[in-house]
């Protein structure tokens, strides 16, 4: 994380409207979400750009002092033992996610980062209310935590070219449903225009 204190940013280039909407976000109130980025899900999904792309927008992230928070899908037996996701790839994360030790890793079942874990609790503790979003796929985990996250009072943007569906079609409907009725779940942009944003002077 940088050591440069809070930092304040411009406006994202987003669809339907710039994020956030007030126009006001910081290093101080914005988290990195990155969801579901494990080995075999990454390799079933064909995944390897958007992976890539999230360890970009990681990595610029960390140097302007975001807080970074990590989903991994896993099952669970009775008794809340912790199993690998059956058809998800087991619990590993790839070696290139490396992660500082101010992350927060949530464990998780089914497609919602929030449910039975302590991923609210963690983010407004410190005062986080925007979030970034990267992940797979897009139209199950992604766009089901983007859901709850918005329920739950947080300002939304979906990264698109950081998420990928179980197809390119489902991928774009669900980006599409997620600006709907104006940004009613939220907004979508590229990896580029958050970027740009988050390191411009």
């Amino acid at each position: 994380m940088s050591d440069r204190g809070t930092r304040t940013f411009h406006q994202i280039d987003a669809e339907p409207y710039s994020f956030p909407f007030d126009g006001h976000w910081s290093s101080a109130d914005t988290a990195l979400l990155l969801l579901g980025f494990q080995q075999g899900t990454i390799s079933e999904l064909s995944a390897t750009p958007a992976f890539t792309t999230a360890l970009d927008l990681l990595s610029v992230a960390l140097d302007c002092g975001l807080f970074v928070a990590v989903s991994r899908r896993v099952a669970r037996r009775d008794g809340d033992d912790v199993v690998p996701a059956e058809g998800f790839g087991g619990l590993d994360f790839p070696p290139q996610l490396i992660l500082p030790d101010t992350a927060l890793v949530v464990d998780h079942s089914g497609d919602n980062a929030f449910y039975r874990t302590p991923l609210e609790t963690e983010l407004k503790a410190p005062g986080i209310r925007n979030l970034l979003i990267a992940g797979l796929p897009t139209d199950g985990l992604v766009h089901a935590t983007q859901r709850t996250a918005n329920d739950m009072g947080f300002e939304c943007l979906a990264v698109a070219d950081a998420c990928q569906g179980t197809s390119e079609t489902r991928h774009a409907a669900q980006l599409r449903i997620t600006t709907f009725g104006n940004g009613l779940f939220g907004t979508v942009a590229s990896a580029a225009a958050v970027k740009a944003a988050l390191t411009k002077i």
